[in-house]
């Protein structure tokens, strides 16, 4: 057996001299076979041509390239470089992968360009699939394989010099410069410049190739600490005076990846007009994940953390792609002082309230889950526990002056369009108990029918929302309460954020769970200020601007249409043919609203029998929907 084994560990050994030998004697040839399989390669993927004017070994393991360039078949040369040396392991090449141990770089110039839709690294983003490429869904083999070519190939010593990175988008033309960029198996540093703004950029940190982990500190040195070029590329605008980033390892066993790692940051800002109509600030958050992937899931699971001032939250975020798709995600933050949660608030998302002051503690939680085959049955529940809550002192925003009068100012798009009183001094002021039931309750019908019975949140209405937007896959419907429509016009501007949506729902949650406007108050301001009309707010004018009456004298029919103009007041006019009567499409809305008063008792069957969709206009409106030619006749009449 010894005898043998010695035979075969010859055999190995001497099989293995040959190989090293005969690639010692052919490796110029064989690396230059190398390139032109490269070449070919990427013409067929991305339709870009490879350029290489020199390359060559310096003795077994070290390559040295020169004048290598990209060129796409159309747009600018995407990438060039004056010379590169790069060294790797020879005995990765025995089982099939390469690992690059070295690499010096310098003249390299990275283009990205885009004249109006024609960039020239489109052919990077939509490559050609080779033939059975697609096989079998495996998230973990994925990631796997995509972790292994980054380590791999980001050398562990690694010089750069003379780097230039420009984006060119039509008349936006950003250029970075990396002055230098040093890594061995100790540290890792670099600088970057912005030329547009001569702003500059550090970073540190440590590499590990063979461990797989990284440790990373980004931090700006000199003018703007807005991370360059990431606006010009996604709209969104990050700065921050220090980023700490780590990736402590990760494994692979059984079709399941395992990762963890950490995030710090400080004095961080973002903004994005879609998010908030300011820059976001937070001045201390952290996040400390374990990440897993198996072949139909990603997973963020619980034992990961996010740290966001006083705020210490456990997140679970779950997407399942199986025989459907499924999303889950739970929130639980520990326990907190109240006057530490409302301070640890983010600037820019929640100004009118953080600076609130508060006894008591306070939890929040969130329970989220939706199966792709039954979006109906989406699972939706938030809730802020609280124990001895006591509201001390409001921030910015008085959050009681609803209960009495106030000047309300309207904007629109961020534009102020007027202002007038709600209380008795406005003579169109409508207290509660004056306005017709029938249009009181045709608006709660339409708009929020369990107002009365909710806490500023209809979890039904706001689930069915879920699941019809997901099902169009766009938002076609809301789940906003009269409260939460309330708030949005008396305390916050109207714009589409995801900031004004936030602070909406937890200036609902502060006013409606410690009662500080009763529900008959929150009613009758919100009827006292709907836009129901061209410049016409409030129940008090728009019975005078349509039927030139009395807010108690309103009608069953009168109430409805009132109340059918809310989604879109402006568009009154299309609800009228040029004679003054309703359109037939109104007698649905009619019928659907009627008939659910009828059931729960809010008019007679006898009401319900007798209503017509039909009203008769005779205040001011009318004179904008019939023609003045039509008005004489009719006065002829």
């Amino acid at each position: 057996m010894k005898r043998r084994l010695k035979k075969a560990l010859t055999i190995a050994a001497f099989s293995i001299a040959i190989l090293l030998i005969s690639f010692f004697i052919f490796r110029n040839t064989i690396l230059h076979w190398g390139i032109g399989k490269a070449a070919v390669k990427i013409k067929g993927r991305s339709g870009a041509t490879l350029n290489i004017d020199h390359a060559s070994f310096s003795g077994l393991t070290t390559i040295s390239f020169e004048k290598i360039s990209l060129v796409p078949d159309k747009g600018d040369t995407l990438f060039n470089a004056d010379s590169v040396s790069i060294r790797f392991s020879i005995w990765t090449l025995f089982i099939a992968t390469l690992r690059i141990k070295e690499v010096d770089a310098s003249g390299i110039n990275i283009n990205l360009s885009c004249s109006d839709s024609l960039c020239n690294f489109n052919g990077f983003l939509h490559e050609k699939r080779e033939p059975g490429t697609s096989g079998e869904k495996n998230y973990s083999l994925l990631l796997k394989r995509m972790l292994d070519k980054i380590f791999n190939l980001a050398p562990q010593r690694a010089d750069f010099e003379r780097i230039l990175f420009s984006y060119k988008n039509n008349d936006v033309k950003k250029v970075l410069s990396i002055i230098e960029f040093h890594s061995d198996e100790n540290t890792l540093s670099g600088n970057v410049i912005d030329l547009n703004t001569k702003s500059k950029w550090g970073c540190s940190g440590k590499f590990s190739q063979s461990k797989h982990s990284f440790l990373l500190n980004i931090f700006p040195l000199e003018g703007d600490n807005h991370l360059p070029l990431l606006k010009e590329l996604t709209g969104i605008s990050i700065g921050f005076d220090t980023l700490h980033a780590a990736l402590n390892n990760y494994g692979w066993s059984g079709n399941l990846l395992t990762a963890s790692g950490s995030i710090f940051v400080k004095e961080f800002k973002a903004y994005h007009k879609r998010i908030s109509d300011d820059s976001i600030k937070v001045p201390l958050a952290s996040f400390e994940f374990n990440f897993r992937a198996g072949k139909t899931f990603l997973e963020i699971d619980s034992t990961s953390s996010v740290s966001l001032g006083a705020i210490a939250l456990k997140p679970f975020i779950k997407f399942t792609s199986e025989a459907t798709k499924k999303y889950d995600l739970k929130i639980a933050t520990d326990t907190v002082n109240a006057r530490d949660f409302f301070f640890s608030l983010p600037e820019g998302i929640f100004d009118e309230v953080r600076d609130i002051k508060a006894d008591g503690t306070l939890r929040f939680l969130l329970n989220f889950s939706l199966d792709s085959s039954h979006p109906e049955d989406v699972i939706f529940d938030v809730s802020i526990p609280k124990q001895k809550f006591r509201l001390r002192k409001f921030g910015s925003v008085d959050l009681m002056k609803m209960n009495e009068e106030f000047i309300h100012n309207v904007y629109e798009n961020g534009r102020f369009i007027r202002s007038f009183t709600v209380g008795p001094s406005n003579p169109y002021f409508a207290p509660f108990e004056t306005v017709s039931p029938f249009f009181v309750n045709a608006v709660l019908t339409s708009e929020d029918g369990s107002f009365f019975f909710h806490n500023g949140f209809n979890e039904d209405a706001f689930r069915k929302s879920i699941a019809t937007n997901f099902k169009a896959g766009k938002f076609v419907r809301g789940g906003s309460t009269i409260s939460m429509q309330l708030v949005k016009n008396v305390f916050l501007t109207r714009k589409k954020t995801v900031a004004r949506k936030a602070e909406e729902a937890l200036m609902v949650w502060l006013i409606e769970s410690n009662r500080l406007t009763s529900k008959q108050r929150m009613l009758e301001v919100y009827l006292n200020i709907i836009e129901l009309g061209p410049d016409v707010y409030g129940i008090g004018e728009a019975s005078y601007f349509y039927f030139n009456k009395k807010p108690s004298e309103i009608t069953l029919p009168e109430g409805i249409f009132l109340a059918s103009l809310l989604p879109r007041p402006k568009w009154f006019k299309y609800s009228f043919d040029t004679l003054g009567n309703l359109k037939p499409y109104l007698a649905d809305y009619y019928k659907i609203v009627s008939d659910f008063m009828l059931r729960k008792n809010l008019i007679t069957p006898e009401d319900h029998a007798s209503l017509l969709p039909n009203v008769k206009l005779i205040g001011p409106a009318k004179e904008m929907i019939v023609p003045k030619d039509t008005l004489l006749k009719q006065l002829d009449l």
